[in-house]
């Protein structure tokens, strides 16, 4: 299976667990559907420990894994359960993936960028960034699947 064929292999199952969504293929949806599955504090973690590197999901965690030992083997099998096989890109900061969530989120609400922008604390042309980046379809930052 080549790398790309890989990398729709993940969107494809995430479309499928999150058919709800209307934006289910964006890497929002992946980092949300990781929080769901570990739960917050482990998520966290998870990003604490492998922030801005690809982490290789085993599909039976053990023990000695990498990810065994960052988050506990609870943890492990319920997050191998979903991404199990797969690589994923875990964000760097899960505090600028939440800001750009909420970014996205007041937009969907029609507040204005300026409002967004004194409430997240951040400048206007940060929001306008992240709404650029949703629109071009590189959606907001979070866990993204792919080899």
């Amino acid at each position: 299976m080549s790398a790309g064929e890989s990398r729709m292999a993940i969107v494809s199952r995430a479309q499928l667990r999150v058919a709800d969504e209307p934006d289910a293929s964006s890497r929002r949806s992946l980092f949300r559907q990781v929080g769901q599955s570990i739960g917050a504090a482990a998520a966290d973690k998870l990003i604490a420990d492998f922030g801005g590197r690809r982490l290789y999901i085993p599909m039976t965690p053990a023990v000695g894994d990498v990810v065994t030992g960052s988050i506990g083997l609870d943890a492990a099998t319920a997050i191998a359960r979903v991404f199990g096989g797969d690589r994923l890109l875990i964000p760097s900061s899960s505090h600028q993936t939440r800001r750009r969530e909420h970014i996205v989120a007041m937009r969907a609400e029609r507040i204005s960028i300026s409002r967004i922008a004194r409430a997240l604390r951040c400048t206007e042309r940060y929001v306008y960034k992240v709404l650029a980046s949703v629109r071009s379809g590189g959606g907001a930052p979070g866990v993204q699947g792919g080899t």
